[in-house]
C-alpha cells in the first residue's frame, strides 16, 4: 500500500516541477485593475563646500482599464487616481495629497496635482508589446524635471515596440524553475541591462529575481535653470506574476546609483537610493 501511495506523490513533485512560464498577455473587455506604485528616494550631494540631504516618497494610484480586446491586441487606458508626496530636506518639509481639499500649497504639490486625472492609452498586442501610444513624455528626463528623470530608472517607456511593464517581460521561450535571461534597453538617454531567473513556480504565481545595471543622462530644468545630470548605478528585485495571464501582481526593485550634477558652471557628485515598491489587485 505503500509504494502505491507513493506514485501519484512522485508523479505529483514531477508535475509541479516541470512547469513552464511563456510570454503572453491576456486580458478581458472591461477588466479594470488598481496600480499603486510607491518610491522612496534618499539622495546625498556635495556641493560648494555644503552638504544636502533629501528625502523623497511618492505614491501614485492609477485605475488600468481594458477598452476593448480581441484575439490580436488589447486598448489600455491608464488613469491617474490619487497621488501623495512628501519631501524634507534643506530644513524644509513639503507634503501633498491629492484626496485633500486644502490645494497645493507650493510648486511641489503644484506639479503632482497635475497628473491627477491624466489619462494615457495604449494598445498592445497578445505578446505584451506597446503598438501604440499616446504618451509623449516617453518617460524621458524632461517629462518631470529630476524626479522624472530619476523615476524614470525604475519604470518603463511607453514608447511603440516596448514591453509594457505591467506585463512580465519573459524571452520568446518556455522556461522553467532555475532558467536565466539578459535583457537591454537602449535609448539617447542611456542603457539598462538586467539579468533575470525564475525562482519559482506554485500553482498560477510565478516568481523572477532581477538585477542589473543602469546608465543614463540627459538635461532637466529647476526654478529656470538648466541640469545636466549623468547617473550610473544597480538594481535588483523580484516580482510575482499570474502565469496564465502574464499580469505583474507585485514588484520590487532597488537602486542604489551615483552621479553628477552640472548646474551654472558646477559639477556636484551625488548619491542616491531609489525604493520602488508596487502592487496590483483585480477590482
Amino acid at each position: 500500500m505503500k509504494k502505491l501511495l507513493f506514485i501519484p506523490l512522485a508523479l505529483s513533485v514531477v508535475f509541479v516541477n516541470g512547469q513552464s512560464l511563456s510570454r503572453k498577455a491576456v486580458f478581458a473587455k472591461g477588466q479594470q485593475l488598481e496600480r499603486v506604485s510607491t518610491i522612496k528616494m534618499t539622495f546625498a550631494m556635495e556641493m560648494m563646500g555644503q552638504s544636502i540631504d533629501m528625502n523623497n516618497n511618492n505614491t501614485i494610484t492609477s485605475l488600468v482599464e481594458v477598452k476593448n480586446a480581441t484575439d490580436k491586441d488589447y486598448a489600455i487606458a491608464s488613469t491617474v487616481k490619487r497621488v501623495v508626496t512628501s519631501m524634507s530636506g534643506m530644513g524644509q518639509e513639503m507634503s501633498y495629497d491629492s484626496d485633500k481639499k486644502d490645494g497645493a500649497p507650493n510648486e511641489m504639490g503644484q506639479k503632482m496635482a497635475e497628473m491627477v486625472g491624466k489619462t494615457s492609452n495604449i494598445t498592445i498586442n497578445s505578446k505584451g508589446f506597446i503598438t501604440t501610444s499616446d504618451d509623449t513624455t516617453g518617460g524621458g528626463p524632461k517629462a518631470g524635471g529630476f524626479m522624472g528623470m530619476t523615476g524614470g530608472l525604475t519604470s518603463a517607456s511607453n514608447k511603440p515596440g516596448s514591453s509594457y511593464d505591467l506585463i512580465a517581460n519573459l524571452p520568446e521561450k518556455a522556461l522553467k524553475v532555475g532558467d536565466t535571461w539578459i535583457d537591454s534597453t537602449v535609448s539617447k538617454e542611456g542603457k539598462a541591462v538586467t539579468n533575470y531567473k525564475v525562482l519559482d513556480i506554485k500553482g498560477d504565481e510565478a516568481t523572477v529575481s532581477m538585477d542589473g545595471t543602469v546608465t543614463q543622462t540627459g538635461e532637466t530644468e529647476n526654478n529656470g535653470m538648466t541640469i545636466n545630470l549623468s547617473i550610473q548605478g544597480t538594481s535588483k528585485g523580484t516580482f510575482a506574476m499570474e502565469v496564465a495571464t502574464g499580469i505583474i501582481k507585485k514588484r520590487n526593485v532597488l537602486l542604489d546609483a551615483t552621479g553628477t550634477m552640472d548646474v551654472a558652471g558646477q559639477s556636484a557628485p551625488f548619491t542616491m537610493k531609489l525604493n520602488m515598491d508596487e502592487g496590483v489587485t483585480k477590482k
